[in-house]
């Protein structure tokens, strides 16, 4: 089976970057300046700044960890929230204040293209993507030592779109689904999770590639939550959009810099 290739927060790669005048920071686990290649994963910390709403040509998820005043749109993020949007889907503004909004940029496809509103809307689709909010409610109640509960946050069974968490007690087994034929990313968001003969802490990212099989892990003592983001197929890109709902009509926006963020 393909294995998940993992990276601690200690193995990303930190950079500065230079986007719209302003300096900024992001943290490359995949791909940019990090050594792992293949698909794109990064940190962004955005400290007294405003995103405008942008599109990007390729799928990505993005969590994005809250903070005091930051805003998604007109919405405020205090607390955790996933976000998926299709390729060439407008999603913003964002807002970070001091402290900065922190948010990480999952892509099974790099790039490093950003196109800004209103300056580049000859170049959008007919019809939009989806855009598509999910907050991670806080940690339930604990399940127990050896006991693990998964809740699924979002999913679309025409294309296999979906986004879980797993949270786990003490020692007990995380049992995470295939990748199905588009891969999937994983994040620890709260404690740690050991696979593979090592522990992979809150802020590690995990890729596994299309086809990977299902596979188990194990929380340590403390407990864990990852979440588990997997991408819609690839052939169903041509097909009619998801439902709008109340996210995608919104078409919000997403962050690079000098080069790719957002």
């Amino acid at each position: 089976m393909e294995q998940p290739r993992w990276v601690t927060r200690e193995r990303a790669v930190s950079r500065r970057v230079v986007f719209e005048g302003r300096i900024g920071r992001v943290v490359d686990y995949f791909g940019g300046a990090a050594p792992d290649g293949g698909p794109q994963a990064y940190l962004v910390e955005q400290r007294n700044q405003v995103l405008r709403p942008h599109f990007h040509p390729v799928d990505q998820f993005q969590i994005l960890l809250g903070a005091p005043g930051a805003l998604f749109g007109r919405r405020p993020i205090d607390h955790p929230v996933a976000h998926y949007a299709d390729a060439r889907t407008v999603y913003g503004p964002l807002t970070g204040g001091d402290p900065p909004l922190r948010y990480f940029t999952l892509r099974a496809e790099a790039t490093q293209a950003t196109e800004f509103m209103p300056e580049s809307r000859a170049r959008l689709p007919d019809r939009p993507g989806r855009s598509l909010h999910r907050e991670i409610a806080p940690a339930p109640a604990d399940p127990g030592a050896g006991r693990a509960a998964r809740t699924t946050l979002l999913a679309d069974e025409r294309d296999g779109l979906e986004i879980s968490c797993v949270t786990a007690g003490a020692g007990a087994p995380v049992e995470v689904p295939g990748a199905g034929p588009a891969g999937q990313f994983l994040f620890v968001l709260a404690g740690e999770l050991e696979y593979g003969g090592a522990g992979h802490p809150a802020e590690s990212v995990g890729w596994q590639p299309p086809g990977g099989a299902g596979w188990t892990g194990r929380a340590t003592s403390a407990g864990t939550r990852l979440l588990v983001l997997r991408f819609p197929e690839p052939a169903a890109a041509g097909a009619p959009p998801a439902e709008p709902g109340a996210d995608a009509g919104r078409r919000p926006a997403r962050v690079e810099k000098g080069g790719n963020h957002a």
